[in-house]
């Protein structure tokens, strides 16, 4: 019961501490009147506070106080006399021995707290610097901060509030990274696994965790200590996340805490106390458990107890509330992780889910488990309004809704979202033992072999050691999900406990010869890998990969979820190389060409899901990226017959089935990193007709999640059926001049006296566009440099461009010379370069830079700085067109992103960067006639619908203006003539306009007003309506 706060004694408790601060008192009168407050406030009851207590045994030393699992050490002056909150580094040493000595002789994990009654300073074992800012520190400044004093103790220094809510800010506020607390167990858990780093158990949970997180998104670009990071957080993550559901069920966590805390991740009790299997279990993440760490997860578990889980009703999702709480969405995006928002998973699912009593449902890349829980709400709510007993409700439930993912958390996650949604169901029903249908799988079934009579029979698990060791079991086993998944659980502990294994073959009446000659010799191997020490994983990780294949033999009825979206070129390489060949071979979508590096896998996730698991018949719809809908990437995957290059059968799906959704147009449109749609079919077998993507699809308008979303019929526009301009073959991108800080420059003023002659003095360009590692780099090598001006170059970018003028280019330091024709190319020389074609001071900085380049460059990355430069030739192109203008003698430039925008570039020597692309042009007339195009509001209205999307609209132009009717320029034809003189007028009055803007804005106007300004005037003037009326009559006809 918190204090009143308008009781008097607490200000006077409050009063004394200061009073006896401010005299000086002894240690022990200060200590007293701490005591008295904490008692009284109800922080600590009296038999949780101990005074004089050793923080290990056998210390001749003894903290002040102990209050529940906090250290209290009372100074008469913390600072040492000093003015302000100074803690005395030996005072800081002295609480940071003490809990030290705690953590490392078995004390406990605990938060220690430095103080003098005026100065309260946070601390735990490995806390690092000293903060004295909000949350670590606190000042009690006069007695009417008691109650502030009061809610800091309770909340982050005791941690000693009982009933939190349930709420998404209390479980933020006392479970993520704004808790000391959550600092101190992280902490913890880093020290714990930097000691075992050579525990071969750890090592193996380590490396199966990195193997499937990069199987589930892709190459991940982090270096080793950044990946033991994230396994410690994703670690910390599943433990909370199994303490809240076993919580939720009704089992003391504090009192498993005291009696067994080891169990909290092993899930003995919440086994055998609920019948649940497969929700809390030795996993990846159980390794504290195995390495010392079981205070920790006692602590934890007091922390975690302290909600409100018997009288509150904890969210379905509070799993993922969790994860998105300690992984934050800057580093989601940066590991390409998104979750379904619900309101989309609930209007798939009765769309999708019309009969769920009488359906079976799979997700098979079911992440957090929202589409899993919303089918659970579907189902119960269903059972409710039917005659079906409550008691069978669970274990037709348990056969009705399935989930698959590849991702090790991510499976955490939905098992949680399963049972709490479960839970009413889970209650009411009377099985001794169940599992929860949740596996952590890969649900393309690339890691098994598949097509030999050997793999009718059984299923093998690499193990992927030196010694190639497999682990193979019985197809007709695994088909008995209930047998299976126990009889594992119970190998594993036997073998632990030192007992014969192969008794759980009997317990579990394993009575067929070849059930168990095969697995008689699983087991031998499960017994050698547990006395190597890497036996604790196994038994989860086989009957968990095992799973997708027993399900693809049953068949369900629907299938709906939200595959991955990584592209081919992101996957790992172990297996990229299986999903192009069944992209290719086995159902033939593979676009390849130039639509290669835009492929990715989420249509090949979608055909081999109908392909396993979908029953003849059975429907399945998916979230897409929206290029599903038109891109040319999709558009063999449109077909809806997929047929691979081997030829041997055809999968066939009817998309007519149901209207696709095009979600592009909702706002705010940031559920996903870029626009999306839902694509539905129906399961045709391998002999109907194929029914087509095609038609119209219905778009969604409004708000994202709103009640009242518009719902219209418009057309697919398939960009891939397009037709090419033949300015296509005239446009080429720039090159690749990057990293800018190593190849951008800024003129200074020279130092010396006089400046050497054809020299400048450069430093590099800081821009708002450069990327790290480039940015955070040290530059002081080539800061305040001499460079001959023979290598500096006028460069053009997107930030150059306005409509049809430019402002002023950038300069840019190249490894060539203005007169030269051709780069000097040396595949042996420094950066790819022959430094003999290099100026002095040039060749001095080129080295420079290469080894900047080299240091730190992606280790993907293979290319040296010119062949990153110099990419497909597009630098080199320029030279050539420079040297030999051939018929076209003309350059202009175009956007390479966002509305499309173009303007003459006049200059012949300068460089085009690849944020804009080049075209070259006849004559002067033909360059006005395109500028008139590109720069009109019919060709940005017109070209959208062929553009990729991103987040904010129609993003990429490329080269896909030259899809639509944009002929070539023939002065001869009047409608011709007539938009190129409408493209000059509109250019001299633009430069006339631009030319104004400087003159009220000063000469550095910046490209986002210089294009706004020019559009407003373009869309008013009669230079611009002329433009426009001339542009939509072109490609109108």
């Amino acid at each position: 019961m918190p204090p009143d706060i308008n009781d008097p004694k607490f200000k006077k408790l409050a009063a004394a501490v200061l009073l006896r601060h401010e005299r000086g008192d002894a240690e022990a009168n200060i200590t007293s009147a701490i005591r008295d407050f904490l008692i009284e406030t109800q922080l600590a009851k009296p038999d949780e506070i101990v005074e004089e207590n050793p923080p290990s045994d056998g210390s001749r030393r003894a903290v002040d106080l102990t209050a529940l699992d906090t250290f209290i050490e009372v100074k008469r002056r913390v600072s040492n006399m000093q003015a302000g909150f100074n803690p005395d580094p030996d005072y800081v040493q002295q609480i940071d021995d003490y809990l030290a000595l705690s953590a490392n002789e078995g004390k406990g994990v605990r938060t220690g707290i430095l103080t003098d009654g005026k100065y309260w300073l946070l601390r735990w074992h490995g806390a690092g610097a000293v903060k004295t800012t909000a949350t670590y520190g606190f000042t009690l400044l006069n007695a009417d901060g008691w109650l502030t004093l009061y809610e800091w103790l309770r909340d982050d220094a005791l941690v000693s509030l009982e009933n939190i809510p349930l709420d998404r800010e209390s479980i933020e506020r006392h479970l993520g990274p704004q808790s000391p607390a959550y600092q101190r167990d992280i902490d913890t858990l880093k020290r714990l696994y930097e000691r075992s780093d050579d525990n071969e158990t750890v090592k193996v949970k380590r490396r199966l965790w990195h193997d499937l997180l990069r199987s589930a998104l892709g190459e991940i670009a982090r270096d080793n200590a950044q990946m033991d990071d994230l396994f410690v957080r994703h670690t910390y993550l599943t433990a909370v996340i199994g303490m809240v559901v076993q919580a939720s069920f009704g089992i003391d966590i504090r009192a498993l805490a005291s009696s067994n805390p080891a169990d909290l991740v092993y899930g003995r009790e919440f086994r055998n106390k609920t019948g649940l299997q497969g929700v809390v279990e030795s996993d990846f993440f159980a390794w504290p458990a195995e390495v010392g760490g079981v205070n920790l997860l006692a602590t934890m578990a007091r922390r975690v107890a302290r909600f409100d889980w018997q009288h509150g009703s904890a969210p379905n999702d509070i799993a993922a509330l969790l994860y998105e709480t300690v992984i934050p969405p800057d580093e989601r995006r940066t590991l390409g992780e998104y979750y379904t928002p619900q309101w989309l998973a609930r209007a798939m699912t009765r769309e999708l889910v019309t009969d769920p009593l009488n359906q079976s449902v799979l997700d098979p890349a079911c992440g957090s488990g929202t589409f899993i829980a919303e089918a659970i709400a579907n189902f119960i709510e269903a059972a409710e309004n039917s005659d079906m007993h409550p008691s069978e409700t669970f274990g037709k439930l348990r056969d009705s809704v399935i989930g698959i993912d590849i991702h090790p958390v991510a499976v955490h996650l939905a098992r949680a979202a399963y049972v709490l949604a479960a839970r009413t169901a889970i209650e009411a029903a009377s099985y001794t033992s169940i599992t929860v249908p949740i596996y952590m799988g890969d649900a393309l079934q690339l890691r098994y072999r598949s097509g030999d009579l050997f793999a009718e029979r059984e299923i093998t698990i690499q193990v992927n050691d030196d010694a190639n060791t497999e682990l193979a079991f019985p197809v007709s086993l695994v088909e008995r999900p209930e047998t299976f998944d126990a009889l594992m659980g119970d190998v594993a502990e036997y073998i632990e406990s030192g007992e014969d294994p192969m008794l759980a073959l009997d317990d579990h009446h394993i009575n067929d010869k070849a059930e168990r000659d095969a697995l008689a010799a699983t087991i031998t191997t499960m017994q050698r890998l547990h006395a190597e020490g890497r036996n604790h994983i196994w038994a989860y990780y086989t009957r968990n990969m095992a799973r997708p294949v027993a399900l693809s033999r049953a068949k369900v009825d629907v299938i709906i979820g939200n595959p991955p979206w990584i592209n081919y070129n992101q996957t790992v390489d172990i297996l990229r190389t299986e999903l192009v060949r069944h992209s290719r071979n086995t159902y033939g979508i593979w676009a390849g060409g130039r639509y290669a590096s835009n492929q990715d896998v989420a249509g090949l996730f979608y055909a081999r899901s109908v392909d396993l698991y979908l029953r003849e018949g059975g429907t399945i719809g998916m979230v897409l990226p929206h290029s599903a809908l038109q891109a040319g990437q999709y558009s063999k995957w449109r077909t809806g017959a997929w047929r691979g290059s081997q030829g041997t059968r055809t999968l066939s799906v009817d998309f007519g089935y149901k209207t696709a959704w095009d979600l592009e147009r909702l706002q705010p449109n940031t559920f996903f990193p870029v626009p999306s749609s839902v694509v539905f079919a129906r399961n045709l077998g391998l002999a109907a007709n194929a029914i087509p993507l095609a038609g119209e699809i219905e778009r969604w308008l409004g708000s994202a999640g709103a009640d009242n979303v518009q719902r219209v019929s418009v057309a697919i526009i398939d960009t891939s059926a397009a037709g090419n301009s033949s300015y296509a073959g005239y446009s080429r991108q720039g090159a690749a001049i990057r990293p800018r800080r190593l190849i951008f420059v800024e003129r200074i003023e020279n130092s010396a006296i006089f400046q050497a002659r054809n020299t400048i003095t450069v430093n590099p360009r800081r821009g708002s566009s450069d990327k790290a590692p480039w940015k955070n780099l040290d530059l002081t090598a080539i800061t305040e440099q001499t460079i001959e001006t023979s290598h500096v170059f006028d460069v053009y970018l997107n930030e150059s461009l306005v409509p049809y003028t430019t402002l002023e280019p950038l300069k840019a330091v190249l490894p060539l010379k203005t007169d030269d024709n051709e780069l000097p190319i040396d595949e042996s020389g420094v950066g790819g370069i022959r430094l003999g074609g290099l100026e002095r001071r040039m060749r001095a900085r080129w080295q420079t830079v290469c080894k900047m380049w080299e240091d730190n460059k992606a280790r993907a990355n293979k290319l040296d700085l010119l062949a990153s430069i110099d990419h497909y030739g597009k630098l080199s192109a320029q030279l050539e067109w420079q040297y030999d203008h051939g018929d076209r003698p003309i350059r202009i430039l175009q956007s390479e992103a966002g509305e499309p925008t173009a303007a003459l570039l006049s200059q012949d020597t300068a460089m085009v960067d690849e944020t804009l692309y080049w075209i070259t042009c006849k004559d002067i007339a033909e360059a006005h006639y395109l500028l008139a195009i590109i720069n009109s509001d019919a060709m940005a209205e017109a070209v959208s619908p062929l553009m990729p999307k991103g987040q904010f609209g129609a993003r990429h132009l490329h080269k896909h203006l030259w899809k639509l009717p944009i002929l070539e320029y023939d002065g001869g034809n009047a409608l011709h003539a007539d938009i190129s003189d409408a493209g000059k007028s509109a250019a001299d009055g633009a430069a006339r306009e631009l030319a104004l803007l400087k003159q009220e804005r000063g000469d550095d106007v910046s490209v986002r007003i210089a294009r706004r300004e020019l559009r407003a005037w373009l869309r008013s003037s009669e230079e611009g309506k002329r433009v426009e009326a001339s542009v939509e009559e072109l490609l109108g006809g």
